[in-house]
């Protein structure tokens, strides 16, 4: 009687590890989808901030000649600041009246699993575009506000 019951939890723990070994085959790739999608999200966040941040340093240099230079190693050096994707592009647009930054960006998946789906790359990128504003143009305006508001308050 003995030998059976210990037959008997011998066999119940080898069904424990059956059941966790089925378990795991579905967990782990789940659990690394999300870990995946997080990484996806940041790269998507750190390209839309550099791309935020490259328009609206167009403002302060695009009245120089050398401001579309230097807007385009501003955009260079943001391209280095993503996490697990590669081959990160960026290109800058400055014209009359309106300034554009776009970022493109390919992260891969790794696994067998990815590529059963047809999907062993994820594309990201980030398109920020603003009206041009020129400093002096809109410091003028304040100034002019000013000057009108203090004449009709009754100052000199």
């Amino acid at each position: 009687m003995k030998y059976f019951r210990l037959y008997r939890k011998q066999f119940l723990r080898a069904g424990f590890t059956v059941e966790a070994a089925l378990l795991m085959t579905v967990i782990l790739p789940v659990l690394l989808a999300i870990l995946y999608y997080g990484f996806f999200l940041h790269d998507k966040g750190v390209l839309n901030g550099a791309a935020q941040q490259v328009t609206a340093q167009a403002d302060l240099n695009s009245w120089k000649k050398s401001g579309n230079n230097r807007l385009s190693r501003m955009a260079g050096k943001m391209e280095k600041q993503t996490g697990p994707s590669k081959k990160v592009s960026s290109k800058v647009s400055v014209k009359k009246d309106q300034v554009s930054a776009s970022y493109s960006a390919g992260m891969s998946l790794p696994g067998l699993l990815a590529s059963w789906f047809g999907k062993s790359r994820l594309d990201t990128g980030a398109l920020a575009k603003r009206p041009l504003l020129y400093p002096a143009d809109v410091i003028r305006k304040i100034r002019g506000l000013e000057y009108v508001s203090a004449m009709l308050k009754g100052g000199s």
